[in-house]
């Protein structure tokens, strides 16, 4: 994606996260199913507190992480609402204003890394977390855009595949998935996980279980935000559900 769309899409689902637990019907006690022993205040207090270290890092240019005592410190109540708004405006200032090449820290290995990183992260982040917001209220979740949604499966497989592929391995999870988007043409992905094994994107392979769905559901799905029988399923059921639950354990 490039810098306007990752920029509208931040602006675009933080708007939707903020109208989501400032409505009416919202309320901060009110829990967050989606994320097991949070309520509505945790997810706020949560998402500003990426806000802010994104801020943080992007405009000063930090090579390394920053000490949770150097970020600002969240109210409680109602207040809470207001501060997020804060973060989320320094942080979407902070992104326009930082040239994309400009190095500096991340939670990746390859770090300090471009500041690229960071909006394509905090895209992903703010939708997913807006979808918790909306099903903590049994809401039907707005659509994302189909190539942000498409993305976030993307950055799903590359960044945090790898760090729950030993846990599917030693479940005995040693099969392979092919994920493919109605709604973007090309947004194709084939995941392998076991020993010997590699993930593979963009590749239309046979697999022991194939999903489609738009690009936002799959999106839902991959973060564990959507159950498998809500996609078009083709093949064992059963080793989408134990990937999913395992991934998101």
């Amino acid at each position: 994606m490039d810098r306007a769309t990752i920029l509208d899409a931040i602006d675009l689902e933080s708007s939707r996260f903020l109208v989501a637990v400032s409505s009416g019907t919202a309320s901060l006690e009110t829990p967050v199913a989606s994320c097991p022993g949070w309520d509505m205040a945790q997810l706020v207090n949560h998402l500003g507190v990426v806000y802010s270290r994104i801020a943080l890092v992007v405009s000063s240019r930090r090579a390394k992480a920053p000490d949770r005592s150097q970020l600002p410190t969240a109210p409680d109540g109602e207040a809470l609402i207001g501060w997020f708004a804060e973060q989320r405006t320094a942080m979407l200032n902070a992104l326009e204003a930082a040239d994309e090449e400009t190095r500096v820290w991340n939670f990746i290995a390859d770090t300090p890394g471009p500041v690229s990183f960071w909006g394509r992260r905090s895209t992903h982040e703010t939708l997913i977390h807006r979808v918790d917001a909306e099903l903590a209220q049994d809401l039907e979740p707005a659509p994302a855009m189909p190539e942000v949604a498409a993305d976030t499966v993307s950055e799903f497989f590359e960044l945090f595949f790898p760090r729950i592929e030993p846990k599917l391995v030693e479940a005995g999870l040693v099969d392979s998935l092919h994920l493919h988007a109605s709604d973007v043409p090309g947004a194709e992905w084939t995941i392998e996980a076991g020993p010997g094994r590699t993930t593979s994107d963009l590749e239309h392979e046979k697999a022991g279980v194939a999903l489609s769905g738009t690009a936002f559901e799959l999106a839902c799905w991959t973060w564990g935000r959507l159950p498998t029988g809500r996609l078009d399923v083709v093949g064992d059921q059963q080793i989408a559900e134990r990937f999913q639950k395992l991934a998101s354990s």
